[in-house]
């Protein structure tokens, strides 16, 4: 990422790749997606509860609140240039030579003998071949990390036991830290949802923490959490994704379909919002007919405008649920 002196640009995409590190908990599975190659890397090591993630260095806003110890230097492996300030290097990108850090960082291991097992991309993809609806891992274009689900994981596991003959070569790097990182902590983020500075701030603090939600969305026990999933027929662009996914121990198509839908807002939700949330709801009732009623849909905003419901149909008003940040009778009683 590029590092951070300051605040937070609101144009900067710092928050929505923190976000995918904030689904991780201890135990979420690593793949590595490397050209034609799906490798396995092993397990998160971290927090049940909270983000499985580490704070590396003070180039963002957590770590200088914590005065976070800079741990691992990129800029010591041979690819990255190094600068004259310790954990910044150089990368060529298409707007040229940039400073880049590595602020967060995921620490995994291997407890099923699978490290370094790959399969070629093809064999997960003529297994999803049988889904007819876009899962993260296929609609993966133009992202450089994504979220998986249940379903899409088991795939994965199941075809790396089965292989016998692909076996990435490991490299002879020494990955040694300095130090103990700091793992993420709630103070060292904001205190509530109204502090969030953009939709992917809150996006990314919810899901790191989620005390931070109300009661009733939070997500249940031993859920597999997942972001921006695909919620669409497939489509050359464009597709609606859903902010937030719960998958439960209650699977739907083998935990290819959410148990929970998280719709965010971080300013007052109305017509356009509304519409999104129907979306989805048309969607998955089409494709999940007999397990539509099982999915919980909800919009997550800090107020709602007085019409909102005219734009939810009546047969779909009772899926959708309105959920404003504060949790206040007079503000229950306008939905």
């Amino acid at each position: 990422m590029p590092p951070v002196f300051g605040e937070i640009s609101a144009r900067s995409n710092h928050y929505a790749a923190l976000a995918d590190y904030s689904c991780g908990r201890e135990g979420t599975h690593v793949f590595f997606f490397l050209k034609r190659q799906i490798v396995y890397g092993g397990q998160l090591i971290g927090s049940q509860d909270l983000a499985a993630y580490y704070l590396n260095g003070e180039y963002c806003p957590m770590g200088r609140k914590s005065k976070a110890p800079l741990v691992w230097d990129e800029s010591e492996r041979e690819c990255y240039p190094p600068t004259d300030k310790p954990g910044i290097f150089k990368v060529t990108t298409q707007n040229g030579v940039q400073d880049r850090c590595q602020p967060y960082l995921i620490r995994f291991e291997d407890r099923l003998d699978l490290r370094g097992q790959a399969i070629t991309s093809d064999v997960l993809y003529f297994d999803l071949g049988s889904y007819p609806y876009p899962l993260p891992s296929n609609a993966i274009q133009d992202m450089s990390f994504c979220t998986l689900t249940p379903g899409e994981v088991e795939i994965l596991l199941t075809k790396m036991k089965e292989s016998q003959e692909n076996t990435f070569k490991e490299s002879k790097e020494s990955i040694t830290l300095s130090k103990d990182p700091i793992p993420y902590q709630p103070e060292y983020d904001i205190s509530k949802v109204q502090e969030a500075t953009s939709e992917s701030h809150l996006e990314a603090a919810v899901l790191a923490n989620s005390r931070l939600l109300p009661e009733q969305l939070r997500p249940p026990e031993n859920a597999v959490l997942c972001r921006q999933v695909p919620i669409s027929p497939f489509k050359p662009s464009q597709m609606d994704r859903a902010d937030i996914a719960y998958y439960t121990d209650n699977p739907i198509a083998n935990g290819t379909i959410p148990n929970i839908i998280i719709e965010l807002k971080n300013k007052r939700a109305g017509k356009s919002e509304a519409l999104q949330v129907v979306r989805y709801v048309k969607w998955l009732e089409k494709i999940a007919p007999a397990d539509f009623e099982r999915i919980s849909f909800n919009l997550f905003a800090p107020s709602f405008t007085r019409n909102i419901r005219d734009y939810i149909p009546r047969e779909f008003s009772a899926h959708i649920k309105l959920v404003p940040f504060k949790q206040t009778a007079s503000l229950l009683e306008d939905f």
